[in-house]
């Protein structure tokens, strides 16, 4: 049942009196000498608080208490529901919402977000998202369903959908045709395995250092991510706990996968023998130093010990190695962090790994396709994919 038209003007004006603001002057303390990586984590984590008091679970749960309120279980169905959307895709769709409201914010017409008009949401697509060809038509889906999840949460009709919007995706594929950006590849297993060993050269000295520290941190994040070919955001999600050795090897907890999110087990990989892994680890944690159980495991130890890293933290730390090193993807191409899974099963099918293996060690349903769209056939068999893989083959 949808609100009234009273209760949608009434929901309005909660909003406008809640004024989400804008995005924050500049930090000061990021000067001009701060790399790229480091201003791009700040924004992310000044979007991720200013989300955090989206009015997306009070008002569900309000919803909730209006059609259950005269039950004893309004309390658990309210919590249930709150947590229908996997963390990582919640997290997302909150950026998202929260980037459309600092925008409607920012007109001088002052547009509501909630509840939106189509022509609101076109309006943010032409003049914010897709500015400058940022993104593209076939990526443009996680911001429309960010927008459409809470209006249906909320039992308001979704605004982002319809023929205007499905023509001004078409139209916008149309005009990026003539100039493609760069398409995200495999990120080859020989440029993970560089960044590998210039971490076990690393001195003492480099790594009492802020910036030693940091290229070890984003060096063991983009190895290891590689190795059980992670999304960016059930790697970045590591805690302390779940890494663990063992006689039989390195065994994994993925307790932040977004396709298993709701099963009451989390998933366990036991890697095999992986050439200078174990070295590798080692060394970061000694230099790490002890963290409690539930931190993130690429936490630097300290005070702050963030339980985990937003899952475009990965994407950062391979920008931060691949900048340092000076690599760069071949003309027309990109390595963005999700390249890391298409490079982990592209080199494991280059050395003849099983379909099954590569599925069940990167989560993908044996009785799927999609693990295809990760496998590039020409990707050349090399003896840095055997260093990282060669354990996944038959003995």
């Amino acid at each position: 049942m949808r609100p009234e038209p009273g209760d949608e003007a009434e929901l309005a004006a909660r909003w406008a009196a809640r004024a989400i603001p804008g995005a924050p002057p500049p930090d000061p303390l990021l000067d001009a000498t701060a790399n790229r990586a480091n201003r791009a984590a700040a924004r992310a984590a000044a979007r991720e608080q200013r989300a955090a008091r989206l009015p997306w679970h009070e008002e569900v749960e309000a919803i909730v208490m209006r059609d259950f309120g005269d039950v004893p279980e309004a309390p658990r169905i309210a919590e249930v529901l709150n947590a229908a959307l996997a963390p990582t895709t919640a997290e997302g769709y909150s950026r998202h919402f929260a980037r459309f409201a600092e925008w409607c914010e920012e007109q001088p017409d002052r547009p509501c977000p909630l509840p939106a008009l189509t022509k609101t949401v076109v309006r943010w697509l032409a003049a914010d998202v897709c500015a400058g060809n940022r993104v593209q038509a076939e990526s443009l889906q996680p911001y429309l369903s960010a927008i459409n999840t809470l209006h249906a949460d909320l039992e308001l009709r979704e605004p982002a959908v319809g023929r205007r919007i499905r023509r001004f995706k078409r139209g916008l594929g149309h005009l990026a045709a003539p100039t493609r950006k760069a398409a995200r590849t495999y990120l080859p297993p020989p440029v993970v395995e560089r960044f590998h060993l210039a971490a076990l050269k690393m001195t003492d000295a480099e790594l009492r250092t802020a910036r030693g520290r940091s290229l070890l941190q984003a060096t063991v994040a983009v190895v290891f991510t590689f190795c059980f070919y992670a999304r960016g955001g059930t790697g970045a999600a590591l805690r302390a706990k779940d890494v663990r050795w063992s006689e039989g090897g390195l065994h994994v907890t993925l307790a932040k996968e977004k396709t298993r999110y709701s099963k009451a087990v989390s998933r366990v990989v036991t890697l095999g023998e992986v050439d200078g892994l174990r070295e590798l680890l080692t060394l970061w944690e000694r230099v790490r130093g002890p963290v409690a159980a539930d931190a993130s495991y690429y936490s630097l130890g300290g005070v702050d010990q963030p339980r985990s890293f937003p899952s475009t933290q990965v994407n950062l730390w391979l920008k931060v190695l691949l900048d340092h090193f000076g690599v760069a993807a071949p003309s027309g191409e990109v390595w963005t962090g999700h390249s890391l899974r298409k490079g982990a099963a592209s080199g494991s099918s280059a050395i003849g790994v099983s379909i099954d293996r590569i599925c069940y060690v990167g989560g993908w349903s044996i009785k799927s396709k999609a693990v295809f769209d990760y496998i590039d056939p020409t990707c050349p068999s090399t003896a840095a994919a055997r260093r990282y893989f060669g354990w996944a083959l038959p003995t």
